[in-house]
């Protein structure tokens, strides 16, 4: 979600300006999405009680929301008297009023794909998992055309594999990642691939496809285009919150 010039990360709970990540606290966070899901429209204090404390949860509400609200102020470099962001709405609630109703823009789906790592040696093997890995962003691109696919040869990623998917997903801002391997054994090759969510590094899905390679070409298309499918039908809206 845009906020201004800032950008709302829902999954990670922070916002970023630019490179620089700014992580809000649970009851400012809460209210300022709140406030996006209404851009324009007055959030009443109630709609915020409930929101914030459920029923039978005892707290000083006045006091804790003036907190919670001045906390989201400071974050975003707000001031109550010349708003920019948050507007209070006397004897009301608060407003989001900068940019109204296009302040809310879900941002694009973004997915890494890693370079598929080849157990074993020889040159052919590491041929055939560079090749697939270069069949996999192209049948990615055609199958997922809502998401953003982010080579592995970008000037900023590091190839080693010693980076963590947390750490890969921050980098290049991506909520997804892709990753697999090639393990040949004679004619035979088994291929593994993985999905996973950067932010959680839970792995929401996993397969292993075993072929005989006759020819290379057609093993990595075929694969390939198996992945892009399942791939396309698990990015769902679920997913990407």
């Amino acid at each position: 979600m845009r906020v201004g010039a800032f950008e709302l990360d829902v999954r990670a709970r922070e916002l970023r300006d630019g490179a620089t990540r700014i992580r809000l606290q649970g009851q400012p966070f809460e209210i300022l999405r709140a406030l996006l899901e209404r851009p324009g429209d007055v959030v009443t204090r109630d709609e915020l009680r409930r929101r914030l404390w459920p029923d039978g949860t005892f707290v000083d509400f006045e006091h804790s929301l003036n907190s919670a609200i001045k906390r989201l102020r400071d974050t975003l470099g707000d001031d109550a008297d010349r708003p920019t962001f948050v507007e209070t709405v006397p004897r009301c609630g608060y407003r989001y009023i900068a940019g109204g109703h296009a302040a809310l823009m879900p941002a694009r789906l973004r997915l890494v794909v890693l370079p598929f790592s080849t157990v074993g040696d020889g040159t052919e093997s590491g041929q055939f998992s560079d090749g697939l890995t270069e069949e996999m962003i192209v049948q990615l691109g055609a199958a997922c055309r809502e998401v953003q696919i982010i080579a592995p040869w970008a000037p900023r990623f590091d190839r080693s594999g010693r980076q963590r998917a947390r750490d890969i997903g921050e980098s290049l801002r991506a909520g997804f990642l892709l990753e697999g391997s090639t393990r040949h054994h004679g004619a035979r090759v088994r291929i593994t691939a993985r999905l996973v969510d950067t932010a959680t590094e839970v792995h929401l899905w996993s397969e292993t496809y075993d072929r005989i390679v006759e020819c290379p070409m057609s093993v990595q298309i075929d694969v390939a285009s198996s992945v892009a499918r399942t791939v396309a039908k698990g990015l769902s809206p679920e997913w990407s919150r």
